[in-house]
């Protein structure tokens, strides 16, 4: 990943928005040796956070599939008292 300072950035920010818009790699802004912030294009990111939300969904899908299917016969279970048990263990 390339990266630049903010000072670079901000003296050409139009050409640079463009490079990583016009589907560039992501680029790492610095200040100070510091990083800062990465950007990104607006169809990377995109990419990502579609498929991260298609992840959660699944997962949420397959947490609701299991309370349907095992949590109506553990009626008994506080999921408060498992979380609290759980820390004191630790």
């Amino acid at each position: 990943m390339r990266s630049i300072n903010a000072l670079a950035l901000r003296k050409r920010l139009g050409q640079i928005l463009d490079e990583v818009a016009d589907g560039g790699d992501p680029l790492l802004v610095t200040r100070g040796n510091h990083p800062l912030v990465v950007l990104v294009s607006a169809a990377r990111y995109e990419q990502a956070t579609g498929a991260r939300h298609e992840r959660l969904t699944t997962a949420a899908r397959r947490v609701a599939e299991w309370r349907a299917e095992y949590a109506a016969n553990r009626a008994d279970l506080d999921p408060v008292e498992l979380v609290r048990r759980d820390r004191d263990r630790q």
